[in-house]
């Protein structure tokens, strides 16, 4: 019996091999079904990105480029061009200026990977990006992007910040003091309701988000502090109490130090360009003077007092040193003390000027309206109605009013524009630290005083 199953499986095995052989023919034409053919939005990708930054931008769906778990949608290829401008100018050309060429060539992502829904997780939570082994940002959301609204490409260069400090991070690893600062207080589980928003900030996180783990930590530490700024940082920092507060500055700290150390970036100097390409390009007021004033970030008194170690020791405007120092000289019999601003909203401002002798001071007062022209300019008016303090009745007294009255009228006879510098110069070493109130008639002029950030 068993010789019989043998001699089958033989015969079997003989009639499958000329059945593989023999050759049939199929009635079918293999055909790409692919039309695609390269257009304005790639030649642009290739100008833009591809031939000086080596960079691929993928845009047509690619399900293996997501959780193929997930269904998410195709990016619509009107956004392509706008989203990817975003990324050059916020994001490429900030770093290429700060880091330089070789920075850029060797740590930049090689592949940007757009997709036009977000990438939602079962706990309700939305990825706006990945960034995938130190060569591929993956872009969520591309659909919903509002590249005329600053607060739309904030939203979305935070994103991407965040996703780059995750593939530095792949090449330096991350300061072991800086998981110290908030040891014990990070959450996997960082959607579960008792991680809100105000558990967060008090334990030291610059988001709930953050508290996941510490790579998240460090990149929304570092990301916040560009894209938000320092501003929003130190606000948000002052504002999560006096426990959290040197949390967010020793985190800061160890960011800082890690981005000198190890890639000789200055932190500041990010701050300060990406600034400046969302004032100009994308016309923010988040980061100006008198959003400061109106957040109340900053102390409400601007020392203007230019007889000051600060006013000594930097080149000040000639127009501010004429104006000032028959002031300063003195009212009459009586010494001036200092010269100040409070700032009590952005619309609204007093002058300050204590004087009086060795036993007694007074100070002679004047409310001022600033009034907006636009985004860029505003005129400055004494105020109709002035205070009931006794101060704006020394502020009329004949001996101090013919010294003070040519700088009210000279805050009344132009425009200005309020921005952070000395005299109109912006540097790493004084930035966040003067305001220089510009007379746009005559660049050379301006008011400049020294502000103090609020701190614990």
């Amino acid at each position: 019996m068993k010789t019989i199953v043998k001699i089958f499986t033989g015969v079997s095995l003989i009639g499958l091999i000329f059945a593989c052989n023999k050759e049939d023919k199929l009635n079918y034409t293999l055909q790409n079904y692919d039309t695609f053919v390269p257009g304005a939005i790639d030649e642009w990708i290739t100008k833009n990105l591809t031939d000086p930054y080596n960079i691929e931008v993928v845009y047509r769906y690619q399900r293996n480029m997501h959780d193929i778990n997930k269904n998410i949608s195709p990016a619509d290829e009107s956004k392509v061009i706008p989203q990817m401008d975003i990324v050059k100018k916020g994001f490429l050309e900030v770093y290429n200026k700060i880091g330089g060429a070789t920075f850029i060539k060797t740590y930049t992502p090689k592949q940007f990977a757009l997709f036009g829904s977000g990438d939602y997780d079962p706990d309700g939570s939305v990825k706006g990006g990945t960034a995938d082994g130190g060569r591929r940002i993956t872009l969520y959301g591309l659909n919903g992007l509002n590249e005329n609204n600053p607060n739309s490409v904030v939203g979305n260069l935070q994103v991407i910040h965040h996703e780059f400090t995750h593939i530095l991070n792949q090449t330096r690893f991350i300061p072991v003091d800086f998981e110290k600062v908030c040891v014990g207080d990070y959450y996997s589980n960082w959607t579960a309701q008792e991680n809100d928003e105000a558990t967060a900030r008090a334990l030291g996180f610059i988001s709930p988000y953050a508290r996941k783990n510490i790579g998240e930590d460090f990149a929304e530490t570092l990301s916040h502090l560009i894209v938000g700024g320092q501003l929003y940082y130190d606000q948000y920092a002052y504002q999560s109490g006096e426990i959290a507060y040197p949390k967010f500055k020793q985190k800061e700290t160890i960011v800082r130090d890690y981005m000198i150390k190890y890639f000789n970036i200055d932190v500041t100097q990010l701050q300060m360009e990406f600034q400046r390409v969302m004032e100009e390009q994308y016309k923010s007021q988040s980061y100006s003077f008198l959003t400061a004033v109106t957040n109340k970030t900053i102390t409400e008194t601007i020392d203007m007092d230019i007889r000051s170690s600060w006013g000594q020791e930097n080149v000040l405007s000639p127009k501010q040193i004429e104006l000032f120092t028959p002031i300063l000289d003195g009212f009459g019999s009586y010494q001036v003390k200092g010269i100040q601003l409070k700032m009590l909203s952005a619309s609204k401002m007093t002058l300050s000027i204590p004087f009086g002798n060795n036993t007694n001071t007074w100070n002679a007062l004047y409310d001022l309206d600033i009034i907006k022209i636009d985004n860029e300019s505003y005129k400055i008016k004494l105020s109709a109605v002035q205070g009931a303090d006794a101060g704006y009745g020394y502020g009329n007294f004949s001996y101090v009013i013919s010294d003070v009255k040519p700088l009210l009228n000279y805050l009344e006879s132009t425009s200005f524009k309020f921005s952070w510098s000395i005299n109109g110069v912006q540097t790493p070493l004084n930035y966040l630290k003067f305001v220089n109130i510009q007379d746009l008639a005559n660049p050379q002029f301006g008011l400049t005083g020294k502000v103090s950030i609020i701190k614990y």
